[in-house]
């Protein structure tokens, strides 16, 4: 692939990113899990029915034993990178907030929110981990990036669900914004770091 790709546009990617179905995504994680070595796990939308569903896959320990060493050798150093230790820390402490209310918020209109919330938190992590995998190469570093672009539109819709909640809920978010708008700043950087790489165009 990274031979057909090579000199790819971020359009080029996107549009074929945009032609692919799930499975694309479910490819790039069966290699790959929300628990890495260095960091906590996210639910995955597609594994989970309802919000009670996809805060407790939050949890759940789904690296297989024998994937460690390859894991570990993939994401070497993934921990040192900031933009991808800003957006679990936001997401974490979104799943955190998310969990408690969860019961509560079923057959409210709310109920949307907290489920676009939850999946768009995990979009996040996600995209930023298929761009790292995706690679650093001719052939797949505007691929790396768009999906880091992804990964930003995604922390966009989890800020403005945040807008959705009630008074009650209003310093919980107020902090949630903050943290999504740090993580935003640490993605701003490092897409722009990426496409300093990009010396073919």
């Amino acid at each position: 692939m990274h031979d057909s790709t090579r000199g790819w546009s971020e359009q080029q990617w996107e549009d074929y990113f945009a032609r692919q179905d799930e499975s694309f995504f479910m490819a790039l994680r069966s290699r790959t899990s929300r628990e890495q070595p260095t960091n906590e796990g996210h639910p995955s939308p597609e594994s989970a029915g309802t919000i009670d569903d996809l805060v407790a896959a939050a949890s759940a320990d789904t690296l297989l034993e024998e994937e460690d060493a390859l894991i570990r050798e993939l994401y070497a150093g993934l921990g040192q990178m900031p933009a991808w230790r800003a957006v679990v820390e936001f997401c974490d402490s979104t799943m955190e907030f998310v969990a408690p209310i969860c019961e509560d918020v079923i057959g409210s209109p709310l109920e949307s929110v907290a489920r676009i919330l939850c999946r768009e938190c995990f979009l996040v992590t996600d995209y930023v981990l298929a761009g790292h995998e995706l690679g650093y190469d001719e052939g797949t570093l505007c691929g790396n990036i768009a999906l880091c672009l992804r990964a930003r539109r995604s922390l966009d819709r989890c800020i403005q669900c945040f807008d959705r909640f009630g008074p009650e809920h209003r310093a919980a978010c107020l902090r949630l914004r903050l943290r999504g708008k740090i993580a935003g700043v640490f993605l701003d950087r490092r897409i722009a770091d990426l496409r300093a790489r990009v010396w073919w165009r």
